[in-house]
């Protein structure tokens, strides 16, 4: 396996492998954690500053950002799904400015976080006089069944300091601790730590040898003594270190968060961020939402409760209005949905005669998809890049070809593909079974498009 630890040799690599698919147009095989071993300890920066679930493998958008065949320095990147902002964080790390969008709340607080510059010595002056200024309120946040997942002892601690956040007065440094807190709010949660739809943790659903069962009564013990206070301390310690290092680069580029939908990047609004317009997008890098692959508003439910980003009836309408989602109505699936894509209408319509709902979710899943694509396409420059990370998955145990139904959309629109990869997925962000008409995803599709007209 060849081996990427510069940029002349990912220039090498990345013509090395368009060249082959040009010859022969079949999918090349690789591996992005052997091809850039040096990636491989996930603390990078600041792409640890707040777990996420599904998070794209770094070693992607470095790949094709650290080259000068794809795109130059000072050129403009976007990632219309940027979830926690690898991409965003990527891009300025190679002197790329970025521009990032995404439904959750969560999520583009992180990305803001993550991709700006901070005073170390402020933050510590902040946190040394955290709670001098606390606001005094006894008002919980509204989060969702808030007695079921936090203890009594937890949640009064996290009262304190959300309070205490609250009473900072600017506002991008009142964002670094919101992301601290709601790094915390998670780890001090009755959910266990290993799934990320939260789940309570349980003792009795184990056999007694068990070595869960052992582990969940520690997870339990530890938290009815546990002093939150210093839970957040040690975050916020340890994510000030990451942004230190974040300031050791010298670069002046910068990343904004222009929208919450992806199919509408282009609005009145977003004429103050320079760079962001029809085709003035050099290089656009992303991974999609998988139809019923994440819950990412479940995921992010506590944290958005806890930070006041989304309270209980938001909750619904953020889950409501995500691509990829899995609730409808049942008179939404009465009737079948086609795509008018040949190949997917066909397997949605046979799922459609035993499942109407997870035909529905499928196919509905395409029809947004294309209007985000479309929105993508029209800020892309002529001759630009544009890359998309993607998988196939199962519908009621027939394979759906979502990777193929992408490029289809894209193909339409004038794009011409020069470059297909595989990928093995060894992160297990993705590796939940999300149903029983489902199936686990193994491998990623990374699609590179060029924009011909």
């Amino acid at each position: 396996m060849i081996q990427v630890n510069c940029i002349d040799t990912i220039n090498d690599t990345l013509s090395h492998f368009i060249d082959r698919y040009a010859k022969k147009s079949i999918p090349i095989e690789v591996s992005f954690r052997e091809l850039l071993p040096k990636l491989n300890n996930p603390d990078r920066f600041s792409h640890l500053i707040h777990p996420y679930p599904a998070k794209l493998l770094m070693h992607i958008p470095f790949f094709f950002l650290n080259n000068n065949i794809f795109s130059q320095p000072g050129d403009n990147v976007l990632d219309p799904f940027c979830g926690s902002g690898t991409v965003l964080l990527e891009a300025n790390l190679a002197d790329r400015n970025s521009f990032g969008a995404d439904s959750n709340p969560l999520a583009r607080l992180i990305s803001r976080v993550k991709t700006n510059r901070y005073d170390e010595e402020k933050l510590y002056f902040i946190f040394e006089n955290l709670y001098t200024k606390s606001i005094s309120n006894d008002i919980f946040p509204q989060v969702v069944n808030l007695d079921y997942w936090f203890l009594p002892n937890i949640k009064s601690q996290l009262l304190q300091i959300y309070n205490a956040i609250m009473g900072i007065d600017e506002k991008d440094y009142k964002d670094f601790f919101l992301v601290c807190f709601s790094n915390c709010v998670r780890k001090v949660s009755l959910a266990d730590p290993r799934v990320s739809v939260p789940v309570r943790i349980k003792i009795d659903h184990y056999p007694p040898n068990h070595p869960f069962r052992k582990k969940n009564k520690e997870i339990l013990k530890a938290l009815k003594e546990l002093d939150v206070k210093e839970k957040f301390a040690e975050i916020f310690r340890e994510n000030v270190k990451r942004i230190k290092n974040l300031n050791l680069i010298d670069s002046d580029k910068t990343s904004k968060i222009v929208s919450n939908d992806a199919k509408h990047l282009i609005t009145p609004e977003n004429s103050k961020y320079p760079g962001l317009c029809k085709k003035s997008i050099d290089l656009i890098i992303t991974s999609p939402p998988y139809s019923g692959a994440q819950k990412y508003i479940r995921s992010s439910s506590l944290n958005l409760g806890w930070t006041g980003l989304a309270n209980i009836i938001e909750l619904r309408e953020l889950d409501s209005s995500s691509i990829g989602r899995e609730s409808y109505k049942t008179n939404e699936h009465k009737k079948f949905l086609p795509t008018d894509i040949p190949d997917a209408d066909k397997i949605l319509y046979k799922v459609f005669k035993i499942n109407p709902l997870r035909a529905h979710i499928a196919g509905n899943y395409i029809l947004e998809m294309k209007n985000a694509l479309a929105e993508s396409y029209k800020v892309l420059k002529k001759n630009g890049i544009f890359v998309i990370v993607a998988a196939n998955n199962h519908v009621c145990k027939n394979e759906f070809h979502t990777q193929e139904y992408l490029q289809n959309i894209l193909e339409n629109m004038g794009a011409k593909v020069i470059l297909r990869l595989v990928d093995d997925i060894k992160s297990y962000g993705l590796m939940t079974k999300r149903n029983k008409s489902a199936n686990i995803i193994t491998r990623e599709w990374i699609l590179v498009f060029q924009k011909m007209n």
